[in-house]
């Protein structure tokens, strides 16, 4: 089995200390911990409480453990990933990696599952703490497959982004800085666009607005949040809080989705958002590729 030798060399010098242990051991923890919170907070500890369960509690807490991974992919990815290229240029090690038989693309892409392989590690580990929910019902196995699927492919998307920017800037800050001002535009620019659309067209040009669930999609989908709202609250609307707002626009996106028909019934707001992770991390793999590549520079 051929494994890619920068993943390979990445993943034995990193795992083999007790750094990555203590780190997965850390983030348990605090998983662990934020769950124990939220249910002391909500008086399910108390043996004389005279309320009575509420499985609304169970999936509120899940949804706020999804909701703590799914920042953690944001602020983590792209600090490792944005320094991948970059930190080797600074180290004065990238050349001997580029005059060396290894094609520019398998840099690229090593670089980008050794920070995928990183957070899944991270993502599969904090499973025991996330099942606890499964005691109280209400969340699938189906709906956690579902959920690490989404979490795979924005994590491509986003390491991805950061191994791009690593190889155009030679300066670890500059990239850092550029990919999380660019992840930043991508994740609410189309909330703000679509707001805005909405609002000139109702105010301003005076023209009544009844939105499609197309609508939503032509706007929304390369926002990983749109993808992500529908787990937050699509497959659990039923059991979940209400948060103003986001709970608003789910609901007009579960009514709309609903009345759909063809394949647009199909295309829930985390299909649409992992098609557009994957078509956008093969062409920032392409670009990386034509950038790092010494004898395309030259040219």
């Amino acid at each position: 089995m051929i494994i890619n030798p920068i993943l390979q060399k990445d993943l034995k010098t990193k795992l083999r200390g007790w750094r990555s242990t203590i780190l997965m051991c850390c983030y348990v923890t605090l998983l662990a911990g934020i769950l124990f919170l939220y249910f002391g907070g909500s008086d399910m500890f108390n043996p004389v409480s005279l309320q009575s369960f509420n499985p609304r509690i169970a999936i509120n807490a899940y949804n706020v453990l999804i909701t703590f991974q799914f920042a953690l992919l944001f602020i983590a990815v792209p600090a490792i990933t944005a320094v991948s290229i970059s930190s080797e240029r600074e180290r004065q090690t990238l050349d001997l990696m580029l005059v060396t038989s290894t094609p520019a693309r398998t840099i690229i892409l090593g670089k980008i599952m050794v920070s995928i392989a990183h957070t899944m590690l991270l993502l599969v580990a904090s499973l025991p703490v996330i099942g606890i929910v499964f005691f109280f019902g209400g969340i699938g196995f189906l709906d956690i497959a579902k959920l690490l699927l989404f979490y795979l492919l924005t994590s491509f998307f986003v390491a991805s982004c950061g191994v791009f920017f690593s190889t155009i800037f030679k300066r670890n800050i500059t990239s850092i800085i550029i990919t999380y001002i660019f992840l930043g535009l991508v994740t609410f620019g189309p909330f703000l666009c679509y707001i805005i659309f909405v609002l000139i067209k109702e105010r301003m040009l005076g023209i009544g607005f009844n939105p499609v669930y197309r609508d939503f999609v032509k706007w929304l989908f390369p926002s990983p949040v749109f993808g992500y709202v529908s787990f937050y609250f699509g497959s659990y609307g039923g059991y979940g809080g209400y948060v103003f707002g986001i709970s608003d626009i789910q609901r007009q996106i579960d009514m709309l989705l609903a009345a759909e028909t063809g394949i647009w019934k199909y295309m829930h707001p985390w299909i649409v958002n992992g098609l557009f992770s994957i078509i956008s991390s093969i062409a920032l793999i392409f670009f990386s590729t034509l950038a790092l590549n010494p004898v395309k520079r030259k040219l």
